[in-house]
């Protein structure tokens, strides 16, 4: 903003004034805001009004390319806190990646969880198998053991209070043939119930066999003594259930399969609580 003289009383006046203040001379006309426009004059250098057609000053007359554009108005723009925005950018980077670490975190939790949990319910169910097997043996171990003794007595014709009821007849005379013997010891209801406890008790080993074939890395050693006990117990049962051949063949392969499957479960003492 520059002062100039009013051209009435001399006095000084903002060149933005429209009235002077001292004596009330209008300065500047109210033009539109299309009209309106700055002059500067060329020999004085003073601003000359956009009504005035010559300088005030020094009277020096205006020329058409003395008028100017009217310089356009600046617009301020609002400063960006850029520190501000790299806070917040930084804050929520920081916060994705504490979310994908937790997240990663709770997921290696829970598939530890999941594999020890799998890992518990294989064990009990190897435990159960074990159980289930050595009570299974224990009850063919004794049905064999009768069969043995009826078998053997009723052939050499031999008296005792186990078999006595097996191997003779209402008169107390001897079987002449040893499979009367046999056959009246598997028709005993006592003897019938041993047996049937020692077929169900195969289902069910059989059943805990078949959930265990896919057993975790860490339960593989197991597993494989697990199978080598159960091949046993299997040829144990099954000579107790269905025994053949001769009283000698019998009785090697009973013992046989009774050995090996007691000392099978005395190897499974290293897998099982």
């Amino acid at each position: 903003m520059a002062l100039i003289k009013c051209p009435n009383c001399d006095k000084e006046v903002s060149d933005k004034a429209k009235v002077c203040p001292a004596c009330g001379t209008h300065l500047i006309e109210d033009l539109s805001q299309e009209e309106k426009s700055i002059s500067v004059c060329e020999e004085y250098g003073s601003e000359i009004p956009v009504n005035a057609d010559s300088c005030l000053n020094c009277g020096c007359p205006v020329t058409a390319n003395q008028t100017e554009e009217p310089s356009p108005q600046k617009v301020e723009i609002a400063a960006v806190n850029l520190q501000s925005v790299k806070k917040s950018t930084k804050k929520r980077i920081i916060f994705a990646v504490i979310s994908v670490v937790l997240i990663a975190i709770i997921a290696i939790i829970v598939s530890v969880f999941n594999k020890q949990n799998k890992q518990k319910q294989y064990q009990e169910t190897l435990q159960s198998a074990t159980y289930s097997m050595l009570l299974g043996s224990v009850e063919a171990e004794e049905a064999g053991n009768l069969i043995k003794s009826v078998w053997y007595n009723s052939i050499h014709k031999e008296s005792s209070s186990k078999t006595d009821k097996y191997t003779t007849d209402n008169f107390g005379w001897f079987y002449d043939d040893f499979n009367d013997a046999l056959a009246k010891l598997f028709a005993d209801s006592e003897f019938q119930e041993k047996i049937t406890y020692i077929e169900n008790n195969q289902q069910e080993v059989s059943s805990l066999m078949k959930s265990l074939t896919n057993p975790p890395d860490e339960m593989q050693e197991a597993y494989t003594a697990l199978k080598e006990y159960y091949d046993a117990y299997i040829e144990l049962t099954n000579l107790a259930t269905n025994p053949s051949g001769s009283l000698q063949s019998f009785s090697n392969n009973f013992n046989t399969a009774d050995t090996e499957a007691a000392n099978c479960y005395n190897a499974m003492d290293l897998y099982i609580e």
